[in-house]
């Protein structure tokens, strides 16, 4: 089978996996089915991209977990293709594809953008879809690419707000280059840049109008809650981003290390000491990747010592580190002729596979042991026992937990389903039903109690309380 093949098999098992294991929402999976009940200019404290594209996919397939699912690992998909379309213009085909597959071994990518990530997914593939085009860019400049160039920056700036930090290094890496800074130096350029702010401009306009909603609250993850001075909070910052740096990329880095050895040191060195200049006048690709590198390093330098960061996440890195690949063989295309290559394919089908058991097994396991998350809610079976006491569906929803608010979004698809902030009035749209799962009030005779997914029996059952007005 191709490797177009063997990608398209993966997540076509993750998804039908998620469909399989339970009908209830992980948190941002939550998030989507509420805010595509409206087309807005932005959501929360996030751009709006992901959530038109999830509105278009309901439009197209109706609101499921199917649905939700399969544009998620249809944007997972197109990040390693787009890998791969970078990688492919700075080795051969069959090392490019190895090298796209090895993001399985950056858990952030691997692991966590399977489990419960949305715009980070998104983010992912619109910075890899960018070094692909840059890439093709430096390449050979024509008009075509500098329009394209400009049309998923305003895209990324449209995923998530990080974007813009990644593409501010890689631009200042490419300025930075005499071999590279020609490109940007064109009147193309402005007519990308152009492009790109005539694509962002509304939803900046509506970050105006809400920027408490919009920033302070995505500031706010930066920085501890307790004041720090200066010297202690960069010792902060420095150990947060050493840790963040070696969760993301150090089971990649290791796997490396130990399949290449001697020849992964040199691959990894060439971004400090590159090889000489091309002959031909060319790019100087591994220049780039030191220039990189280096200007990624001063960021995030200033953002501890002028934005006073003291916390960095791994999931962070991902739109800064996802690159790591294209990189590490870009700078050694003789490890396409490597005698350890068939291991490292052996290596990945594994970790595939045990990705993809993991995840599903991952909901059973957590009711086995009496420990329950939001995947293991009884939603179908709630959302039966409600249309059993008179609810037909439509009308208003009410529920304080977003989480529970999402799922009877996907359960009851023709009703409009709102989050009770505890603070406005009771919608007027009629019938309007009101639920809560209760955790710590004592049981009344009129409440639902349900089994949550694969539990046993003798394990503490969910309990609902609910009222209806026709």
């Amino acid at each position: 089978m191709p490797g177009w093949g063997w990608l398209l098999l993966y997540f076509a098992a993750h998804v039908l996996g998620r469909v399989l294991v339970s009908p209830a929402l992980e948190l941002d999976e939550a998030e989507q089915a509420l805010w595509t009940q409206h087309l807005q200019w932005g959501y929360g404290a996030q751009p709006p991209l992901y959530t038109w594209l999830q509105w278009v996919v309901f439009q197209l397939l109706g609101v499921s977990v199917f649905t939700l699912s399969l544009l998620k690992n249809a944007l997972l998909a197109s990040a390693y293709v787009c890998v791969f379309l970078a990688g492919r213009m700075l080795m051969p085909a069959g090392l490019a594809a190895l090298a796209a597959a090895t993001m399985l071994l950056l858990p952030q990518i691997g692991w966590e953008a399977s489990r419960d990530l949305t715009h980070s997914v998104l983010l992912t593939t619109m910075s890899a879809a960018t070094l692909a085009v840059v890439l093709a860019l430096l390449r050979r400049p024509r008009p075509g690419l500098y329009l394209l160039t400009g049309l998923v920056a305003g895209l990324g700036l449209l995923s998530k707000y990080s974007y813009a930090g990644f593409l501010a290094v890689l631009l200042l890496a490419l300025l930075a280059g005499r071999d590279t800074r020609a490109v940007l130096l064109s009147r193309w350029t402005l007519v990308a840049v152009a492009l790109a702010v005539l694509m962002v401009l509304p939803h900046g306009l509506w970050v105006l109008q809400n920027w408490g909603l919009a920033v302070e609250s995505t500031a706010g993850k930066l920085t501890g809650k307790v004041p720090v001075g200066f010297v202690h909070g960069l010792w902060l910052g420095l150990s947060s981003l050493v840790l963040a740096v070696l969760a993301f990329a150090g089971p990649w880095a290791l796997a490396m290390g130990l399949l290449f050895g001697r020849d992964a040191v040199r691959a990894w060195s060439r971004w400090w000491r590159p090889d000489a200049t091309p002959a031909d006048g060319g790019i100087h690709l591994q220049a780039l990747w030191r220039r990189y590198f280096a200007v990624l390093g001063l960021l995030f330098l200033a953002m501890m010592v002028l934005g006073e960061v003291t916390r960095f996440k791994d999931r962070w890195m991902m739109p800064f580190l996802f690159l790591l690949p294209v990189a590490f063989f870009g700078c050694a295309p003789e490890l396409a002729r490597h005698a350890r290559l068939p291991r490292l394919r052996r290596v990945l089908a594994t970790v595939a596979v045990l990705v993809l058991v993991l995840l599903t097994a991952r909901v059973p396991y957590n009711a086995l042991r009496d420990k329950p998350d939001e995947l293991n809610q009884p939603v179908r079976e709630l959302a039966q026992t409600l249309r059993s006491r008179g609810y037909a569906g439509g009308g208003t929803i009410l529920s304080a937990d977003r989480t529970l608010a999402g799922a009877l979004r996907v359960q009851f698809p023709r009703a409009h389903v709102e989050v009770d902030d505890g603070v406005s009035g009771l919608p007027p749209e009629r019938p309007l039903l009101w639920v809560e799962q209760l955790t710590d009030l004592p049981a009344l005779p009129q409440d639902l109690v349900l089994p949550y997914r694969f539990a046993a029996t003798e394990d503490a059952p969910a309990r609902y309380r609910y009222a209806l007005l026709p």
